[in-house]
């Protein structure tokens, strides 16, 4: 891929000039939605991610004092708790079975907040939290065994098993706790009488989350490709586009946590926990977006390096230089997949598609640096430190070969 070099300039373009400018604006957009269509995937169908968020939630001490409360009324609503204290009192002492029961309510739930932050309550709760996801997974992907019916389009977190082990940490008789209804401890995630339509768009979801990762690197490479002359400018361009991509997505969670709060929860007193709650969930998402911003730097990082300065300019023939076996290549190339395989950047591995795109993303920008600091070994032109060449100067030396 070289210029034109009867291009005025080397400024010209393959098609209009405008081109490119556009595409990459085009794919900035894209980005964004791509990222947020990730995000609730990813969040929302995998459960290993499930667990994990539902655990870092439940390290929140404003979350614990929540369940707490709830754990709490669940027992006391289902557990006739002045009857068991009834039956362990004195005849003359009965009638303070209903006076005791109530007073033991407030220090209850207090040592339940503690059970709570115990290690044996998060296995429960993960357990938990993981039967309900996988069942609401297989729900919303249509992919149920035929001993479950999805006809009322209802998903719950069962916790029958936190209440009765609570209730036992504290006291209560098991004669009580096994008095307590099926249902007790159930919470509904999910109640939709459109199951059908949430099933389709979750399909629509899986396929788009990479499809359009894959749209967005297109139009990038398109733009860089058609800007002869100016590749590296564009290349740039990219660089600052995925930063600005990056930083209006954290933009949008700051302000959809906001927003979401203020329209959803009616009660002043629960706001604070419901940001908690929208700011742990939106976690993943807040780390694909600074993920962006890393992208963004690199590509940014990679045009400076393909530019006139002295420095570049010796940077890229001693890699020239280093790469002069074939295995030196292969072993560069080896470390920068290894490298994106340990960061996972963006959740780009979680699909093999993605995965085989941003890994000869990476190749093919070494192969670039390898051959364009080969080009200039073999011209041997002036080396200089000038920083402010001529355009016609910066890309007949600059631009990449492939």
């Amino acid at each position: 891929m070289t210029d034109d070099p009867n291009s005025p300039n080397g400024n010209a373009t393959i098609g209009p000039r405008w081109l490119p400018a556009v595409l990459v604006v085009a794919a900035t957009i894209l980005a964004v939605v791509t990222t947020m269509t990730t995000w609730v995937r990813t969040q929302a169908l995998d459960t290993d991610q499930w667990v994990e968020v539902s655990g870092e939630l439940l390290n929140e001490s404003e979350v614990q004092e929540a369940l707490a409360l709830y754990l709490a009324d669940q027992l006391f609503t289902t557990v006739d708790v002045a009857d068991a204290l009834e039956s362990r009192l004195p005849e003359d002492l009965a009638g303070l079975a209903g006076p005791l029961a109530g007073a033991l309510r407030g220090p209850a739930t207090d040592g339940i907040e503690q059970i709570i932050s115990s290690s044996r309550f998060q296995s429960v709760w993960q357990t938990a939290n993981r039967a309900a996801h996988e069942a609401a997974v297989r729900i919303l992907r249509d992919d149920t065994r035929d001993s479950i019916s999805t006809a009322d389009g209802t998903i719950v977190l069962d916790l029958g098993t936190a209440v009765r082990n609570v209730g036992a940490e504290i006291g209560i008789p098991e004669s009580a706790l096994d008095r307590l209804p099926d249902d007790v401890g159930q919470i509904t995630v999910i109640q939709s009488d459109e199951l059908a339509d949430i099933q389709n768009a979750v399909t629509v979801l899986d396929f788009t989350s990479w499809f359009l990762f894959i749209v967005v690197v297109a139009l990038y490479a398109g733009a860089v490709y058609l800007a002869v002359g100016r590749r590296r400018q564009i290349l740039r361009s990219v660089g600052i586009s995925l930063i600005v991509g990056g930083l209006t997505i954290l933009l949008i969670r700051a302000v959809g946590i906001r927003t979401s709060v203020e329209a959803f929860v009616q009660d002043s007193t629960n706001k604070p926990l419901a940001e908690l709650v929208a700011s742990v969930l939106t976690v993943l998402l807040r780390q694909m977006a600074w993920t962006g911003v890393a992208y963004g730097l690199l590509i940014v990082a990679f045009a400076t390096l393909l530019g006139p300065y002295g420095w570049a300019v010796a940077t890229r023939r001693w890699v020239a230089g280093a790469a002069d076996s074939t295995a030196a290549v292969v072993g560069v190339c080896f470390g920068a997949v290894l490298l994106l395989l340990w960061w996972s950047p963006g959740r780009a591995f979680d699909r093999w598609i993605t995965a085989l795109v941003l890994v000869g993303l990476v190749i093919g920008a070494v192969v670039t640096l390898i051959r364009t600091g080969r080009q200039e070994l073999a011209s041997d032109p002036p080396a200089s430190d000038n920083p402010t060449p001529s355009n016609a100067d910066v890309e007949s030396v600059t631009e990449p070969v492939s």
